[in-house]
């Protein structure tokens, strides 16, 4: 790939996936970044982080037809899938690319599909393969093949096949053209098998390729044709479900936070994560969210990966865990990579696993709670666990600890932290009594007791909740305090607190009213967060702000902020972490 060709906007990437990884596809049909057989596998090919080092790996129209002249690309998803549909227009002619990873994947392996079809005229496609297995640090190669390629690798074989083009093997890279004209049907196929199965011979039959396509496009019709949601947005929320369902890694049921690795809070800046596992504070929303959409069976297996996980890992928690629930994430640099947009550095893993974050305790009571509303008991059976982590509440709710942001800065009492250690003590007092378990009810009821009294003494000023004791400022999370019961939505305090985040938090210059920053790391007197630089808007601190207002009684306000906030997903729908308020830009991992 030239170095000198622009990275696509963040926002501009379609998530495809198979509930094993996904790959991010750019607004040219370029998978720009894909890990394969697991989300949090070093990265296949990952132009994405890098112009020159990150390899290529494309099927489609080349960037000009035979008179020169550009064609033009529209995209969408097939409705009710993760089916993406590409048709390219132009002088010359037009075509249509339709993608997708191969649903349910198959047993043990992964597949990524093409179909190519000439729609008008002639057209001048492409198809490279330029694989950079271990993001680059891995020498295998690919070999010709009859059809293609095939990768040989430590951990997995790939095997790449194309119809309708003769391909070339220079270097490391596959690559060849093919003129498609009207009628033609042409397909692709990237298959991977894990090291110690016998891997499946790859070929590209279009006949093969567009049935499997449509089994693909089946199974995701068949599966959304289940959700149930009959409120505002309804097309904004049914995509979303379908995003959430491609980051649960089928295995063992986690969900991983996002698809990708370092992409830019700050584009140029270090504010740059991996976020290719599963964090605890995302437990709650995730879990009441598929219960309300009714994916049952996804919830259930995610409630036991929780149980299992947190148990096998003992305590105190870890903020995060890999995918298969096991710990040890040690955060590293890739400093020979440019990182998107210059965004270093490049890196895998999070140094934020073994922070104390108090929140994470509430956030797995409350999913106990959860389940509990939602007539499922296989949490609370489970209980010996839960009663360990209430009493550890119990024991340290009064310590400082780094938030839910992951501040590397000093630990201090940040007032969401104690809220959600009070959500902890609260909702395993009420459960232990409901159901006769057992525990020292009495002693986490006079603990939650202590730790609400100490917020509102401590955590309170100029009539409205702050970011921690000894900081004034304001906290997005404190929206968070309605929607786990710390505080009435319509309460006097909440009610100032919400507008006080809005007052402090919202940007100077935004394209909508509603998006907010997370907390002002350079604000005077602020104790920062250990980092250079600034950041975008976070996009979920807007959602919780919906449900604030919402709780507050401000349903019109509600609304209008939901369906603003639903528009800046964009043609595909998805959202990012952040968004640059003055443009609308997505920013950060994604999709989330």
């Amino acid at each position: 790939m030239n170095s000198a060709e622009p990275f696509p906007l963040i926002g501009e990437l379609a998530p495809l996936g198979d509930g094993r990884s996904a790959a991010l596809i750019g607004p040219d049909g370029a998978v720009e970044f894909f890990c394969p057989l697991r989300f949090d596998a070093p990265a296949l090919v990952f132009p994405l982080l890098d112009r020159t080092r990150g390899g290529r790996l494309r099927i489609g129209p080349a960037a000009a037809g035979d008179d020169g002249a550009g064609l033009s690309c529209r995209r969408r998803y097939l409705d009710g899938t993760a089916v993406l549909v590409l048709e390219w227009a132009g002088r010359s002619g037009s075509a249509r690319v339709t993608m997708a990873m191969a649903w349910p994947a198959p047993e043990h392996g992964q597949e990524l599909l093409w179909l190519i079809e000439g729609l008008e005229g002639s057209v001048d496609v492409e198809a490279v393969f330029d694989p950079r297995p271990g993001f680059g640090a891995d020498d295998a190669c690919p070999v010709p093949t009859a059809e293609g390629a095939r990768l040989e690798h430590p951990d997995f074989t790939a095997g790449f096949a194309v119809s309708g083009i003769n391909l070339h093997l220079n270097g490391a890279a596959v690559h060849g053209h093919g003129a498609l004209q009207a009628g033609d049907r042409w397909a692709a196929r990237l298959r991977l098998d894990p090291a110690g199965t016998r891997p499946v011979p790859c070929t590209a039959d279009p006949v093969e390729v567009a049935a499997a396509l449509a089994v693909t496009a089946k199974a995701w019709q068949d599966w959304t044709s289940h959700l149930v949601y009959d409120g505002p947005g309804r097309e904004a929320v049914l995509r979303a479900a379908i995003t959430l369902k491609l980051l649960i890694y089928a295995p063992t049921g986690a969900v991983t936070a996002a698809v990708s690795t370092s992409l830019p809070e700050d584009p140029g800046g270090e504010r740059n994560w991996d976020y290719r596992y599963t964090w605890l504070r995302d437990a709650s929303f995730t879990l009441n969210a598929l219960y309300q959409l009714n994916c049952r069976p996804e919830a259930a297996v995610f409630a036991r990966w929780l149980c299992r996980t947190t148990a096998a890992g003992g305590l105190p928690l870890r903020v995060l865990y890999r995918i298969d629930g096991t710990t040890q994430i040690p955060e590293a640099s890739l400093t020979e990579l440019d990182g998107y947009r210059s965004s270093r550095p490049v890196r895998t893993g999070n140094a934020a696993e073994t922070q104390l974050q108090l929140d994470s305790y509430g956030e797995l009571l409350d999913c106990l709670s959860i389940c509990e509303v939602f007539g499922e008991d296989l949490m609370r059976r489970e209980w010996s666990h839960f009663r360990r982590l209430v009493d550890f509440t119990a024991a340290h709710w009064h310590e400082p600890d780094s938030g839910i942001w992951e501040v590397r800065s000093r630990p201090r009492h940040f007032v969401h932290s104690k809220a959600l250690a009070w959500t902890a003590l609260d909702r395993g007092a009420r459960l232990a009594e409901l159901h006769r378990l057992p525990g020292d009810i009495s002693a986490w009821r006079e603990a939650a007791g202590k730790c609400r009294a100490e917020v509102f003494e401590s955590g309170v000023r100029d009539g409205h909740f702050i970011r921690a004791y000894d900081d004034p400022g304001m906290d997005a999370a404190l929206l968070l305090l309605p929607i786990v019961g710390f505080v009435a939505g319509d309460d006097p305090i909440m009610l100032a607190t919400v507008d006080a985040v809005r007052a402090e938090l919202t940007p100077g210059d935004t394209v909508l009213d509603g998006l907010l920053y997370r907390y002002l790391p350079a604000r005077p007197g602020s104790s920062g967060d250990g980092l250079d630089g600034a950041e975008g808007a976070f996009a979920i601190a807007s959602f919780w702000l919906v449900e604030s207002l919402a709780l507050a009684g401000r349903t019109h306000e509600a609304e209008k902020l939901f369906a603003g906030l639903a528009a800046l997903g964009g043609e595909l729908g998805n959202l990012a972490e952040e968004i640059d308020p003055a443009t609308g830009e997505q920013l950060g991992n994604t999709p989330q």
